[in-house]
């Protein structure tokens, strides 16, 4: 009866590393897929934090040129060329925080992802070891027992 086993233990074993080879290759899939929207976000904060740098260099320009046309100097120009970096500031900061919860939002996505597949590659497991062993079980009840001199037991 062992000799009846095999072929269902070989094709369980196959099947259960054909489901951990593409278990695998989801969780590849899935990593390369959270680098690249990770990268995305970095590079949109990237752009928006260079263009309100960009925007604050040219507000101060404009109000340094005004404090200069106009003769005022002192406090106020100060007061306004501070309230300018600080908004800028601000704003970076928002940007950045954005950015972050955009990467923890990736990587909770690709937790789920692999919690999803990890529960696909138990249900494959469970039901290759099922269908082996009712493979198996249906056989040896058809199998005549034969004992070890070549004779059919009475």
């Amino acid at each position: 009866m062992c000799y009846v086993a095999i072929p269902y233990i070989v094709m369980a074993v196959a099947a259960i590393g054909t489901a951990a080879y593409a278990a695998n290759q989801s969780k590849i899939a899935t990593e390369r897929q959270m680098k690249f929207a990770q990268e995305q976000t970095d590079q949109g904060a990237q752009a928006q934090t260079d263009d309100r740098l960009k925007a604050a260099r040219e507000q101060r320009a404009a109000a340094r040129a005004a404090s200069a046309e106009s003769g005022a100097s002192g406090n106020s120009s100060d007061a306004i060329l501070n309230d300018i970096m600080m908004q800028s500031g601000r704003d970076v900061s928002r940007i950045e925080k954005n950015r972050e919860n955009g990467q923890l939002e990736t990587q909770q996505q690709a937790r789920s992802r692999y919690s999803e597949i990890n529960g696909q590659l138990v249900a494959s497991v469970g039901s290759s070891a099922a269908s082996a062993y009712g493979g198996y079980s249906s056989a040896a009840s058809k199998t005549p027992t034969i004992t070890p001199d070549g004779k059919k037991p009475t």
